[in-house]
């Protein structure tokens, strides 16, 4: 594809006009003291969960012209309020709202929404949009399976919007729909799970990411070919994790993402954690393979970036216990060594070969068990 938006080193539209706006705000007044108008791009610090814990506790964060506060996980383990203004939810609702017409809701579809409404709010995320573009949304929350495959079935719910594992679920109940829109967990990044979710469902099934800090950010379109940033909404990079240095397209590392237009709390180059890959088209910017790890952890091996997420995720895809698996790294001779150990059962060939075309290094050895009872325990030896 050939990168006719704006090329992975250059800076989001109007960036002198962001900055001058963010730059009164007192969550960036000293991050962007020493940072002027047409300074380049890669001078803007990045926006950590830290900083944002940090600048909660000095009471930065509030807004006067705040008009709702969802909450956000911490990562201590506790939260943090993500506060909108009514221009904040209006911009959101309407970039919502083109991403869920390109992904085929229409006005007038009943649409089922199976997240959260309290704390993590994950349910307004999605609401704002769907209600912008004319569908009748319907805020159910999460789990009570008898009440919404009843639901599904006297209202003739078209769209269902959903986790997949619960989507799965509710389908194998005999839920029917036409439309699945999935978040929250892995979709497209494990081999074979969208298919499961399509059968049991009768639907076509399109992945989403979103975050309670950053709201929708991309959407899939029903070609299935990568998910839409939600451009007029947020510019997305994608960054070493070690360096901080942006990616080119096709390059997986760090998402990071900025808010265009947000009045309250706008996040400025902020470090998701989550590892994609970045694609510009002439239509837009795409993930093509959605979110597939965390950068948590990453190692260093035979001089290649492996992050044990991602392998746990191409466990999934294979159908072997990714809740159960052994990473082992050794040097023979001066030279890395990787060993996988897992529960379940395969070709050894074949799961070596596809090892070595998904993260670019030869696994020296593979153990298939159905009795292995380690949990992802990573042994160094030297």
């Amino acid at each position: 594809m050939t990168d006719t938006v704006f090329p992975p080193s250059s800076a989001p539209p109007a960036l002198p006009g962001l900055l001058s706006r963010l730059r009164g705000l007192p969550l960036y007044r000293e991050a962007l003291a020493d940072v002027s108008g047409d300074a380049a791009w890669a001078s803007v610090p990045f926006l950590t969960r830290e900083r944002l814990s940090a600048a909660f506790e000095a009471g930065e964060l509030l807004h006067p012209d705040a008009v709702r506060v969802h909450l956000t996980p911490h990562p201590g383990g506790s939260w943090l309020p993500e506060y909108a203004t009514r221009a904040d939810l209006q911009a959101h609702g309407q970039a919502g709202a083109a991403a869920f017409a390109l992904a085929g809701v229409r006005p007038g579809d009943h649409a089922q929404i199976a997240f959260g409404y309290h704390r993590f709010a994950g349910g307004w995320l999605m609401q704002g949009g769907l209600e912008a573009l004319g569908a009748k949304t319907i805020p159910f929350g999460p789990g009570e399976t008898e009440a919404q495959l009843e639901c599904i079935r006297q209202l003739g719910v078209r769209v269902l919007v959903s986790a997949p594992s619960f989507a799965q679920k509710l389908g194998e109940a005999g839920a029917r729909v036409e439309l699945l829109i999935s978040s929250g967990e892995p979709l497209t990044s494990i081999a074979g799970r969208r298919e499961k979710v399509e059968a049991a469902l009768g639907a076509v099934a399109l992945d989403c990411y979103a975050s309670s800090e950053a709201g929708l950010m991309a959407l899939e379109t029903p070609a299935k070919n990568g998910l839409k940033v939600l451009d007029g909404w947020v510019y997305l990079e994608v960054i070493d994790p070690e360096t901080g240095a942006v990616l080119p397209g096709g390059e997986r590392g760090e998402l990071v993402v900025t808010h265009l237009t947000k009045e309250a709390m706008p996040l400025l180059r902020f470090r998701t954690g989550d590892l994609t890959r970045m694609e510009h088209r002439p239509d837009g910017v795409y993930l093509p393979g959605g979110v597939f790890g965390n950068v948590g952890g990453m190692l260093k091996v035979k001089g290649v970036k492996l992050f044990p997420r991602e392998v746990a995720f191409w466990l999934a895809g294979h159908g072997l216990d990714h809740t159960q698996h052994t990473l082992r790294l050794w040097s023979h001779s001066g030279a890395d060594r990787i060993g996988l150990a897992v529960r379940g059962s395969g070709d050894p060939d074949a799961l070596k070969a596809d090892f070595q075309k998904r993260f670019a290094m030869k696994l020296d050895e593979l153990t298939l068990d159905d009795m292995h009872e380690g949990r992802g325990v990573l042994d160094g030896r030297s």
